[in-house]
């Protein structure tokens, strides 16, 4: 299974944690369900020193912002106006990786990338999704000789050239030096979980916009190809099928799966907010243990879990960097990326900020 493939899947399964888990306001918090569902070692990262940003992103159509704080992770202050007894705001990174040992153990990109803003004031929520090819300034790295990379590669540089805070720390400073946003927390979690959570909740309720012909499907072998078809209209998509359908790239684009992945954490947020469901959340808790990182506290999940009654499906609203937001580009090196367009992006962030 290839890098290119992934990314919708991973994508998918870290924004069922937030939207299906924290939206809903299931029973995340309770002690034991808690102590399972964090993996060991989620980070916490101490407050470091300051290490230099770079200042000339060298290339057009980027982001130049303020430097960003130190990475780490400080309490958000509580808004006297906010719901559940939360902060006004709170922005978290879901994040994927293809972590095939299934441990954290080995450094990799995230090759899924989506920010989720929720506004404890208004009750309301937005997504972002972040293609994994935009060329970016990468901050705290130029004793490693590292200026601009993708996006999906700041994680890994952060963990491998040791920076303080690690891979976590490096993406929040990453998309706060290029986008403005301060991302606070963040969810990590690697794809092979994505199968098991989509059965445990006993598949999930989509609709097809367009059908799905797929003759070069990559096979589980990850050598050869088969047929993926979906016909277009409502489904019922059992973990295997909706992994297949997150997955499959070869009759759009990038952006279109994009929309897969948001429809995709819609879904799950739907089903799991069933009454009926309710049963089933010790089995979904069960089959995302030890596959999940995360810098949120018990008492932002326990405010989280408040909320998410309290935000109507119509009250989300999901945003995408797309074609539209990109300027193609070629690297020396040959690679072909996306440099952010700084003018037609910024109204989509001021968007996802609820502003």
């Amino acid at each position: 299974m290839n890098r290119s493939t992934l990314s919708l899947i991973l994508g998918a399964v870290a924004g069922a944690i937030v939207l299906a888990g924290v939206f809903t306001g299931v029973s995340l918090v309770r002690p034991g369900w808690l102590r399972e569902l964090l993996a060991p070692g989620a980070v916490t990262a101490a407050t470091p020193s300051t290490p230099a940003l770079p200042t000339e992103p060298g290339q057009p159509g980027v982001f130049s912002t303020a430097t960003p704080p130190p990475p780490g992770v400080t309490p958000l202050p509580t808004d006297a106006d906010a719901a559940c007894g939360g902060p006004e705001q709170i922005t978290i990174a879901l994040l994927g990786v293809d972590d095939r040992e299934g441990n954290y153990g080995k450094p990799t990109r995230t090759d899924a990338i989506s920010l989720v803003n929720v506004r404890f004031t208004d009750r309301t929520a937005s997504i972002l999704s972040i293609p994994r090819d935009l060329y970016v300034p990468l901050p705290y790295l130029e004793a490693a000789g590292i200026l601009q990379d993708r996006i999906n590669t700041a994680y890994l540089h952060g963990e491998v050239y040791g920076v303080e805070g690690g891979g976590p720390a490096e993406f929040k400073a990453t998309v706060e030096l290029n986008f403005g946003v301060r991302v606070h927390r963040y969810v990590m979690v690697n794809f092979g979980a994505f199968v098991a959570l989509v059965d445990a909740l006993g598949g999930i309720d989509l609709e097809v916009p367009k059908a799905i012909y797929d003759p070069m499907f990559p096979a589980e072998d990850g050598i050869h190809y088969e047929l993926f078809e979906l016909p277009a209209g409502l489904q019922h998509l059992d973990g295997a099928t909706a992994l297949k359908y997150a997955r499959t790239r070869h009759q759009d684009d990038d952006y279109r799966r994009i929309q897969r992945q948001q429809a995709i954490l819609l879904a799950i947020r739907d089903k799991i907010a069933r009454p009926e469901v309710l049963p089933q959340i010790p089995a979904l808790i069960q089959a995302l243990s030890g596959s999940i990182r995360t810098d949120l506290t018990a008492e932002e999940l326990a405010a989280l879990a408040c909320l998410g009654p309290q935000i109507d499906r119509a009250a989300i609203t999901t945003h995408a960097i797309t074609g539209a937001h990109i300027i193609p580009w070629t690297t020396p090196s040959g690679g072909r990326v996306s440099i952010p367009d700084r003018d037609a992006i910024a109204p989509l962030v001021e968007a996802f900020l609820g502003r």
